[in-house]
């Protein structure tokens, strides 16, 4: 599915996507949904009271009612007030408890959607968007709290016009349609004012990602010495003010759209409230109303254009507020292809073997395909290393033994059966892999090697002793429970490189899949320190079909067979000795590095 099919199908009315979030909400959190009917029905309440006390107090004084009598209108409708106004706060109290529950669980289903996605998606710009509009429009944006009051008060005074409409029935019917006309009119331009805001969103989106990007790079710890060395300081604050300027000039432009639609809205209220207070005041003074009447109509019309503009207005907002929502459904409805609940279950058998058959893959946007036409396989037990330089296409051919890429042609296949076929989450169980870039939770030791919610003590043990991490462990106070990243827990440790590598290597022994992938987790290291901790693995990783990726020749050399990748494909295969017999490629790239190794100089 192409990226404008999928834009077409992702669109959806705003009708569409509130019935989506009501019933979303009904589902998660059904208290949030029957607090606002009891608000809007005490909404209209409070304003009925408000308009009948002073009719009410105005006719029995016309009528010479006792001060008693007076007082004990007065003191009814106040009571009925109070309880209202306090069942009101009440509810306005626990609601917002309940709906910041409702904006939980939407965080929630944007983390689920962004850990479970299709992993290439991660890479694919149109996910990318549409990530960062859910996030910036719906879960940042407020839209998630904010529709609720618009809710509110949209159901209030839906309700209210139509009681409005039976109060205000003495007064001639152009009453109604000076109100509505009026009311629409600042509408209509508070509605094209949101409506630009939406057409035009990523001219602010694009630059709003850079900042986040620029402000997250600035405080990485990591950069900090670059930062300092390579005086990139002035560069990135110019880099950061530019993309400001582009975001302050967009919202400048809709600020303007905003104060000219409240213009309209201002004049327009001006006209409706002249023109039928005057038409008001000429019917009692002809007699035709009498004080009291003239008093609960001047309260009611001013209500019914209230209402009616509340409606029209928090329609507007609804209007917007519901294509925020869209942007959100978009992104958890963003097609994935990997089959999970439907795919077939992995068979449970003694060892697994890999056919990569005729396999090409292209990256979403590149003219060139990243690696092309490779057949291999990788019998159970075996020991492969897959070499060349950087760029040659090693880690894309270990994202599609993993399961994380489908082919763009051919097809993987495991024990003989395309890997499509299988549920993935499945699939990817039968790994365990290091990759160059691996990442440390800030979390304790422990939980670095189990990564998952079940523990076994024993075997967390086993794992720390094997990868040789017993020493670290042991001047720790806390052992393996001691907690790592020190801007997260100030207690937190600090692992070296080679601390960190024995950490990985305890994860994957931990894991104890059938299947063990390397790629280059050891590219930091010199070469020597690389090809011990690789022979390491080879020792504790006996029996298990393992593939070895590096860019240096010299670490791999203990695998029985290795494969040589060069301009997108296989160039060569073959044992070190085979290989270096041939005298090729490969024997021409391990004499070059190998030469540099002589030197002193890490290649």
């Amino acid at each position: 599915m192409d990226k404008k099919e999928s834009a077409k199908k992702s669109r959806y009315t705003v009708w569409q996507n509130m019935s989506y979030f009501i019933r979303d909400t009904w589902r998660k959190e059904k208290s949030v949904i029957l607090v606002v009917v009891a608000q809007i029905l005490l909404s209209v309440a409070l304003a009925l009271v408000g308009i009948f006390l002073p009719a009410t107090v105005v006719q029995q004084i016309t009528f010479g009612a006792e001060l008693q009598a007076l007082i004990i209108t007065i003191l009814a409708f106040t009571t009925v007030t109070v309880i209202l106004q306090t069942i009101n706060r009440y509810l306005e109290s626990s609601a917002n408890g309940r709906r910041e529950r409702i904006l939980i669980f939407a965080i929630c289903d944007a983390m689920e959607k962004t850990m479970h996605t299709d992993y290439a998606n991660l890479e694919h710009q149109s996910f990318n968007d549409a990530q960062q509009k859910a996030v910036g429009k719906v879960l940042d944006g407020g839209s998630f709290m904010a529709i609720w009051q618009c809710f509110k008060d949209f159901g209030a005074g839906i309700l209210g016009v139509f009681i409005y409409i039976a109060v205000l029935s003495a007064v001639h019917p152009w009453v109604f349609l000076l109100a509505a006309c009026t009311c629409i009119v600042g509408v209509v331009a508070r509605h094209r004012v949101n409506l630009w805001w939406h057409k035009n969103d990523d001219l602010q989106a694009t630059p709003g990602k850079r900042i986040r990007n620029i402000n997250h790079m600035s405080e990485r710890q990591g950069l900090a010495k670059d930062l300092r060395l390579f005086a990139m300081t002035t560069w990135i604050k110019e880099l950061f003010t530019a993309n400001m300027n582009l975001v302050y000039g967009f919202r400048k432009r809709g600020e303007m759209r905003n104060a000219l639609a409240g213009t309209a809205d201002a004049f327009t209220i001006f006209v409706r409230e002249g023109i039928t207070y005057i038409y008001l005041i000429g019917l009692m003074l002809s007699g035709e109303i009498t004080p009291d009447v003239f008093v609960l109509l001047f309260a009611a019309v001013a209500g019914f254009s209230g209402w009616i503009s509340d409606v029209l207005r928090e329609w507007v907002e609804l209007s917007r507020h519901g294509m925020n929502i869209g942007r959100m459904r978009e992104f958890l409805e963003y097609p994935d292809t990997f089959k999970r609940k439907g795919g077939a279950e992995i068979p449970k058998v003694a060892a697994y073997s890999l056919e990569l058959r005729n396999v090409s893959y292209q990256y979403q946007g590149s003219v060139n395909s990243a690696i092309e036409n490779i057949n291999m396989q990788i019998k159970p037990g075996e020991k492969l290393a897959v070499v060349g330089l950087n760029g040659a296409g090693k880690t894309t051919l270990v994202k599609l033994m993993c399961g994380l890429y489908d082919p763009t042609v051919g097809a993987v296949l495991l024990n003989g059966i395309d890997i499509r076929e299988f549920n993935r989450d499945e699939y990817y169980a039968l790994f365990t892999a290091v990759f160059q870039e691996f990442n440390i939770l800030p979390a304790t030791i422990s939980d670095n090697i189990i990564q998952d919610t079940t523990c076994d003590n024993r075997r967390v043990q086993n794992a720390a002793l094997l990868a040789g991490i017993q020493g670290k462990l042991s001047s720790l106070p806390n052992g393996l429970d001691s907690f790592l990243i020190k801007e997260v827990h100030l207690e937190g440790e600090e692992l070296s490189g080679g601390e960190t590598q024995r950490l990985m290597l305890a994860r994957a022994l931990y894991k104890n899949a059938p299947i063990l992938i390397l790629d280059e987790p050891t590219a930091a290291l010199d070469p020597i320190a690389e090809s011990e901790l690789y022979n390491r693995y080879a020792e504790l990783s006996k029996g298990r079909t393992s593939v070895y990726i590096s860019h240096r020749l010299a670490s791999t050399r203990f695998c029985d067979r290795i494969v040589l990748i060069d301009n997108k494909a296989i160039a060569e295969e073959g044992t070190h000795d085979e290989l270096m017999k041939k005298n090729g490629k490969y024997a021409e790239l391990f004499e070059i590095q190998s030469k540099y190794y002589r030197e002193g100089v890490v290649f």
